[in-house]
């Protein structure tokens, strides 16, 4: 490969004056107003029909409209020139079935349902989907409705319909050289980053769901369920003494959402790889949490404030100080995430090593946590070269 100057470029490619180019000449736009062009098709829309042919079926239908379901987050960017004329000519194309091709939202023809014969295919190709479509790991579970909201912020109680039996729990790494630039802004990106991939991949796996003709309810962050029991439940990890889910392959740094859904799915198991042993002799957390809201005590049902779930057995986080240190810091802390000796990149030797010792050798948890102090892991990194040095196109 080799690098051209505008010149060289100009040379290669520039024949002559080049004239300005209308958008409406576009082939996506000229079929919604050009008569010379919209009148050879009947159907201009490419929806596309399921067929009985591998590769054709509404499953493989659903699944292609539901990877296109953010088309139109770009098209109405307030900031482009002329928006409210371009918003009116899309709007007339979304509005013309004929014409609808690119922007069409998919539907399941005639509330048509792909037949489930075997739900554990389906829960397979579900998770596929959604690995796709964004998330990092997922498990499925049946809705505990112990853990649905009682009512929501807004007033007025959840009402689930009895018809969504299962909650598809899915997690999204937080990059771990960002997350070890705490306590400053830089950490939190990595945080924001999950939010933002959990909002694109809820979208576009609850899609994916109705357009096979199920029900699908996107439920992100905090909303509608609490998230951590629902994700041990579907066999993602399990909580920690700094009250976040630790999972096997990113520890506690990950974020999570759920998507509800009548889809029939097969419900994963919950999993113990030695947590609740380790946390019990670490205590990193709560001896390094900046405003001391993490308990060093044992596991217990009670709650210590109103923003602590009761009859659950847990290290239970006050959750009051911990909030109250965000609003002087004027930003999320992520100490407890970082510190934690699960916090780990786990693909080179030595960590799977002591990854499978921490599971299956629990009485030498006390070493482990001596190990993880002297090798210096959970140390804030030096911010000032933040920038100079970070290569986000490398794997670590």
């Amino acid at each position: 490969m080799k690098k051209l100057t505008l010149e060289d470029w100009e040379r290669k490619y520039i024949a002559g004056p080049v004239s300005e180019f209308d958008q409406k000449n576009t082939m996506f736009m000229r079929v919604a107003w050009d008569e010379t062009v919209n009148g050879k098709l009947d159907d201009w829309s490419f929806t596309g029909v399921p067929k009985d042919k591998a590769g054709y079926t509404q499953q493989d239908l659903a699944f292609r409209w539901a990877a296109r379901h953010g088309v139109n987050m770009g098209l109405f960017n307030i900031s482009k020139p002329n928006v409210a004329p371009l918003n009116q000519a899309i709007s007339d194309v979304l509005n013309n079935p004929q014409y609808g091709g690119r922007f069409t939202r998919y539907r399941s023809p005639d509330g048509a349902k792909v037949d489930v014969k075997d739900p554990e295919i389906m829960t397979r190709d579900i998770k596929k989907a959604a690995k796709f479509f964004g998330a990092g790991i997922v498990g499925v579970c049946k809705l505990d409705r112990r853990f649905v909201y009682s009512s929501s912020y807004l007033g007025g109680k959840n009402e689930i319909p009895e018809e969504y039996k299962y909650a598809i729990v899915m997690g999204y790494e937080e990059d771990y050289d960002i997350l070890g630039h705490y306590p400053t802004y830089i950490a939190d990106a990595a945080t924001s980053m999950g939010y933002s991939q959990m909002a694109i991949t809820n979208s576009y796996l609850s899609e994916f769901i109705r357009g096979m003709g199920y029900k699908a309810m996107d439920c992100t962050t905090n909303d509608v369920a609490l998230s951590i029991p629902l994700a041990m439940q579907a066999g993602l990890g399990d909580i920690a003494r700094n009250g976040l889910l630790v999972t096997p392959e990113y520890g506690p740094r990950l974020r999570l959402s759920k998507v509800f859904t009548d889809l029939p799915l097969v419900a994963d198991q919950p999993i113990d790889f030695g947590v609740t042993e380790l946390c019990d002799v670490c205590k990193k957390c709560a001896k390094l949490c900046p405003s001391q809201s993490i308990s060093d005590g044992d596991r217990t049902p009670e709650p210590n404030n109103a923003s602590n779930v009761s009859g659950t057995l847990k290290w239970p986080i006050n959750a009051e100080t911990c909030r109250m240190y965000w609003g002087r810091m004027s930003k999320p802390c992520t100490a407890c995430v970082t510190v934690c000796p699960f916090n780990k990149v786990m693909t080179g030797w030595f960590h799977k090593v002591v990854g499978w010792c921490v599971d299956h050798v629990r009485w030498a948890d006390s070493l482990y946590v001596k190990l993880d102090d002297w090798f210096g892991y959970g140390k804030p990194k030096n911010a000032d070269d933040f920038w100079e040095n970070w290569r986000p196109d490398v794997d670590h």
